[in-house]
């Protein structure tokens, strides 16, 4: 599901923001001198932008490698915008949400760095797996714009997006404060990724008002969910499987011992 472009914006600022950040903590820390760090504890700061709570745990395994989870929870909301089914005939009210889960394992391979510092510190290439269930409800009452078009409509809609997705990903990763303060950028992670639409609509109504609104909600499902054609059952259950690319960015501020 497509978030709004300002959200992206606000994120990539945010990304450089704790870069120079980092960095400037980091030569603090450098005067200090090494100090082992083998589990990390970080939590998504760019994610709090889409309301979503994401929580990491890292492993150091050896001097170049780690492995991670990532767990994130899309906190209800009301999102503006999405599948707007207002057209020149119809005008759509009802209340919906958004909320989704997303659990992101991966694999860090640190590249030495100009310190000699091992892992988890420095430049790192890895990959990483994506799984993410995200659920859309609405209730939808319909009403007619023209006089041509009649009927009437109390609905109710549930869409759930599943995604498999892997792909590389590029970061860098400072400890400061005493090797205590981890700061992590993402730079650049695309993906590919397997998805499953699954719509689950009760479309109670009638006349043409009944029609426009299928015809609506076929037309914003494939806008705004996924890149597909979909054919609306208007009861019942319809399930469409497609693939595309991703990426994804962030920032992640945590704990280091």
């Amino acid at each position: 599901m497509m978030l709004p472009h300002d959200r992206s914006f606000r994120s990539l600022a945010l990304l450089f923001a704790f870069a120079l950040v980092g960095h400037s903590l980091q030569a603090q820390s450098d005067s200090i001198g090494y100090v082992p760090r083998l589990n990390l504890v970080k939590v998504g700061m760019s994610s709090t932008v889409a309301r979503t709570a994401s929580v990491m745990y890292e492993r150091v395994l050896n001097p170049e490698l780690s492995v991670g989870l990532t767990l994130s929870y899309m906190m209800p909301i009301r999102p503006s915008g999405l599948l707007d089914l207002n057209t020149d005939k119809l005008v759509i009210g009802g209340d919906n949400k958004l909320t989704g889960v997303f659990i992101t394992p991966e694999v860090k391979w640190f590249m030495e760095t100009s310190d000699k510092r091992p892992a988890p510190r420095g430049l790192y290439l890895g990959a990483y797996l994506r799984f993410s269930d995200m659920r859309y409800t609405s209730s939808i009452t319909a009403t007619a714009t023209t006089a041509d078009t009649t009927g009437n409509i109390n609905s109710d809609l549930q869409v759930d997006l599943l995604e498999y997705g892997i792909g590389p990903e590029v970061g860098y990763q400072w400890l400061a404060l005493h090797d205590r303060l981890a700061f992590d950028v993402v730079f650049f992670a695309p993906r590919f990724s397997i998805y499953t639409l699954k719509v689950k609509a009760e479309l109670n109504g009638d006349g043409a008002l009944y029609d426009d609104l299928g015809q609506a909600l076929e037309e914003a499902l494939g806008r705004d969910i996924a890149p597909v054609d979909i054919e609306l059952s208007k009861t019942g259950t319809t399930t469409v499987n497609n693939s595309s690319f991703g990426y994804r960015f962030g920032i992640k501020v945590g704990y280091a011992f």
